[in-house]
């Protein structure tokens, strides 16, 4: 369905609406925390060779490393027989848009990501759901026997950086698409570059809503951006999701508090804001740096003043460090937040018991259908490693949207964006439906599609 902006606003007279248009206030706020505000790049990027093999870490956008990304290195999926056909027993294959042909040069698909910093788990769980499915496409042929390339860029969670890494990608390595980023602060940064170059991007990560839409002054929706395309969780939704299972639950108080990042501060604002349209009294509220280790004088004041239930926008390392702290001071309050609580460093962290229980958001648990078990399945095989699942598999669909839509298209990236738009019969790992995008729709992801989630014993599964 398209986005009807008239009917959209007209809802915002509802509390409920009223979520969306006050999560739009968040228009400088990176979506997964850490990253800083936009900032230009001092020069564009040198030009440099092809991008490091995917069994090393990838190199930064002025350092980067000698050789295009190869098949089957060490941190790759295990070699393994070709991909069973989509759909067989829940499995779900890039290879089904794969074709055989007499081959050529190989094509160029950009990918941009915070493989090391403060969102790095997010990355690297980004970086291996492109790899899984890159591998079975080029296995399957390629397109039509040319396989396909993605080299993977680290921006450190710096805006300069992925500024570097993606005028290399359209200087350089002529891409005829984009996947990324992690950070909404990186992608505001760089999208201007793509669309100017008429390139299309997949954001697999990253949830600020004015990435994908264009927003005036009074916070109205004005059109979807014509080259940029979501698999990953809208904030608008998001903050929706967990007030509606908090009205469910019957909070009638909720304590807030959030990390001083940018992220944070925004978010924190946007869900004071809501939480108080809501008729939720807010009895106190405390703030934490990143890095802290010891919260116990913010949660002890949660404490004295009664609070049971705290909604909290942080990263993995910080939240596991409220669940140490509350520890200390026998506090239990229910915690709930964002999806930087959905960060497998959490449970690894605070240790299973302690997290056991923490409310949050997904679009994608291993036990939500078979293709998802199925994914999970394969990503445990190829790297011995539990990764940060949604992450992967958001980005498993991102790269595969993108190749079914070159698939069709064939390496052009203004058909190829045509293509992304009018996608039909796509079958992925996340919820995303098969006709994912429309000309007014460029988010995959509908709140129907997420659901709170709880971690149960070093898992995330659905919340009852």
């Amino acid at each position: 369905m398209g986005l009807d902006v008239e009917k959209f606003f007209e809802r915002l007279r509802s509390p409920r609406s009223l979520m969306r248009a006050v999560a739009a206030l968040a228009l400088v706020a990176t979506a997964c925390g850490g990253g800083t505000p936009a900032a230009p790049a001092a020069k564009p990027a040198e030009p440099a060779k092809p991008a490091a093999a995917a069994d090393k870490p990838a190199a930064a956008a002025d350092k980067p490393a000698a050789q295009p990304a190869q098949q089957g290195s060490p941190s790759k999926p295990a070699e393994s027989a070709a991909p069973a056909a989509s759909g067989a027993g829940g499995t779900v294959s890039c290879a089904e848009h794969a074709s055989k042909g007499n081959g050529g040069a190989k094509i160029v698909i950009g990918a941009d990501a915070s493989l090391t910093g403060a969102t790095a788990s997010f990355g690297q769980g980004m970086k291996k759901g492109i790899e899984v499915c890159l591998k079975e496409f080029n296995e399957a042929g390629g397109y039509q026997g040319r396989l396909v390339e993605i080299p993977i860029l680290d921006d450190e969670v710096k805006p300069e950086k992925a500024v570097n890494n993606i005028t290399r990608f359209i200087q350089q390595d002529k891409v005829v698409g984009i996947i990324g980023p992690v950070n909404s602060g990186n992608a505001l940064a760089f999208l201007p570059k793509a669309e100017e170059a008429e390139i299309p991007v997949i954001i697999p990560i990253a949830t600020a809503v004015q990435l994908v839409y264009n927003v005036d002054k009074d916070l109205k929706i004005t059109g979807a951006k014509k080259y940029v395309f979501r698999t990953s969780m809208q904030d608008d939704y998001q903050v929706e999701k967990i007030m509606a299972y908090a009205k469910a639950k019957g909070w009638d108080a909720l304590g807030l508090m959030h990390d001083t990042s940018g992220y944070g501060t925004a978010t924190g604002a946007v869900a004071e804001k809501i939480i108080s349209s809501q008729g939720i009294k807010i009895p106190q509220k405390q703030t934490y740096n990143i890095g802290d280790t010891d919260m116990t004088s913010q949660l002890t004041k949660m404490k004295d003043a009664g609070v049971k239930q705290i909604i909290n926008f942080g990263l993995g390392p910080e939240n596991s460090n409220l669940l140490k702290s509350a520890e200390k001071i026998g506090y239990k309050p229910q915690w709930s937040g964002a999806w930087g609580w959905s960060d497998p460093v959490v449970p690894q962290l605070a240790g299973k018991d302690l997290s056991n229980g923490v409310i949050t958001l997904a679009s994608f648990t291993i036990d939500q259908s078979p293709a998802a078990a199925n994914f999970h399945e394969k990503v445990m095989k190829g790297y011995n490693e539990n990764p940060f699942p949604i992450t992967a598999a958001q980005a498993y669909d991102a790269t595969k949207m993108m190749l079914m839509a070159l698939s069709k298209a064939g390496p052009d990236s203004k058909k190829v964006r045509d293509a992304i738009e009018s996608l039909d019969g796509f079958k992925g790992v996340t919820a995303a439906p098969s006709k994912p995008y429309s000309a007014t729709k460029h988010h995959s992801l509908e709140a129907d599609n997420i659901f709170v989630a709880t971690w149960k014993d070093g898992s995330l599964i659905k919340a009852q």
